[in-house]
């Protein structure tokens, strides 16, 4: 039985927006979004998982969607503009109160919280969650509960960083439990329920270059940021996982990362996304039908 939408009364005075901006010209060759997003990215690596995400969106139908870990990324921009509603969440309320603070656009069809999805009891047409499952010790529980919070035809769309011979400093920091292997995440999407549509490797060969030189872009937080009041015992660092949406010169990066400045290395990417030499893994699936 299909679970129904979400009563709140904010659910409810949502209404999904007609497409912002209209394609000028048709994509090519099983080709990428032909509009370039004018949003700023808070790292190279996020402006790739960008890139590739919207891809996944086509042919997924609008509706109600979740954003888990939002951080200061811009997803949700694209999402507005294919025509979805629906709520973003992360442990920093300090980044959500920045969020609320946007473009009345996004007020009257996102709304941003700072929840662990964990609490969350709404189901979702679209979940999307980038470098959010690498943070917990127990990441089946994770998928499990994102397998419960989705629809039975809804879609699943994450991120995880790659192979754990690429572990920095960086992962340190931000408190990851691990990165992950191709057959390893496999393995656990079926444990779980999930079949999978799409499993790229993306970043080769650039982001492989220039991911230890990322190192020094994020920074610990000089005090502890406003989180939301209980940990979770599921999480490597619940502090080191609540600041690592952190960015030092975060307005510098959010005018370097744009898509049209890196559009032939996004490009180039596309060659190697079936192998497995990049720095992370970018997956798109639904629960398996029973």
């Amino acid at each position: 039985m299909r679970a129904q939408q979400p009563t709140n009364a904010l659910a409810g005075s949502f209404q999904r927006p007609k497409c912002a901006i209209a394609r000028r010209s048709k994509c090519r060759a099983a080709s990428t979004i032909c509009q370039l997003p004018n949003s700023p990215n808070p790292t190279l690596a996020y402006l790739y998982r960008r890139f590739l995400a919207n891809r996944f969106l086509q042919g997924v139908s609008p509706g109600w969607f979740l954003e888990i870990g939002v951080g200061r990324g811009r997803f949700f921009d694209d999402l507005i503009k294919h025509g979805f509603h629906g709520i973003c969440l992360d442990l920093n309320s300090e980044l959500i109160v920045e969020h609320q603070q946007g473009e009345v656009l996004r007020s009257r069809v996102v709304e941003f919280r700072s929840q662990n999805f964990f609490a969350i009891e709404e189901r979702f047409d679209l979940i999307v969650a980038f470098e959010v499952l690498e943070h917990y010790e127990q990441d089946l529980d994770c998928l499990r509960k994102w397998l419960e919070l989705l629809q039975p035809t809804g879609t699943l769309i994450f991120s995880v960083p790659a192979h754990m011979r690429q572990w920095t400093g960086n992962d340190t920091r931000a408190g990851h439990a691990r990165r992950y292997e191709k057959r390893e995440l496999m393995e656990k999407l079926k444990t779980c329920g999930f079949k999978v549509e799409d499993f790229w490797c993306y970043g080769f060969p650039l982001l492989n270059l220039t991911y230890p030189l990322s190192v020094g872009l994020s920074r610990p937080a000089i005090t502890a940021p406003q989180v939301i009041e209980s940990g979770d015992a599921r999480m490597t660092d619940f502090q080191k996982t609540a600041s690592s949406g952190n960015r030092l010169f975060p307005g510098v990066s959010g005018w370097l990362f744009r898509e049209a400045l890196w559009f032939p290395w996004l490009q180039f990417q596309r060659l190697f996304l079936r192998g497995d030499l990049g720095t992370g893994y970018l997956v798109k699936c639904r629960p398996k039908q029973t």
